[in-house]
């Protein structure tokens, strides 16, 4: 019996001390959830450009990839024309401003330049939907405007005829990048 009581009072203790660590975790996800989902929305909204309707304005200003990883989990490399670089992530982490490393600028710099190569693949968009599960799309944001490809297929972005791989390919080497700076 009494093997019974310390057993109890031991998990009603260490309830009192993690419930409420724990219901702080669980705000922090969910609120990390709703600002990488809001920086994200922001930037496909053209919040962060500064809309204009001077001659630069169908610059490229941005570019961004959603890569959806599985189920609910999406990867959005946002890569602007200053070199601001980053990585949101759906659950709630990424990694802000990896732009200041010379090597990520670099990489985020051919990543920029090859969807402005590739801008005929892009149609103007309202559509800001992650792509689904095992599927990639690409942005281009002007001043005026956001350009989307259609989703496709992770493997599909492998096929040596796609003519988004270079763009595929550019993005991953600018996440690389990134990863080595953390």
């Amino acid at each position: 019996m009494r093997k019974v009581l310390v057993f109890t009072i031991v998990v009603v203790a260490a309830l009192i001390v993690v419930a409420p660590r724990f219901r702080q975790w669980s705000t922090d996800r969910a609120e990390g959830r709703v600002g990488s989902a809001g920086l994200r929305l922001a930037v496909l909204e053209r919040k962060f450009v500064g809309a204009t309707t001077a001659a630069d304005s169908d610059e490229v200003k941005c570019v961004v990839m959603d890569w959806n990883l599985g189920g609910e989990t999406v990867a959005t490399l946002v890569a602007f024309a200053d070199g601001t670089t980053s990585l949101y992530l759906t659950s709630g982490g990424g990694i802000l401003g990896a732009g200041s490393h010379e090597n990520v600028r670099e990489a985020a710099a051919r990543f920029r330049a090859l969807a402005a190569d590739r801008a005929d693949q892009f149609s103007t968009t309202a559509d800001f939907d992650p792509p689904a599960s095992g599927k990639t799309r690409f942005f281009i944001i002007t001043g005026t405007k956001t350009l989307a490809t259609q989703a496709q297929r992770n493997g599909q972005l492998l096929n040596q005829y796609n003519v988004l791989k270079p763009l595929a390919e550019a993005a991953q080497a600018t996440i690389g990048e990134i990863r080595h700076t953390t």
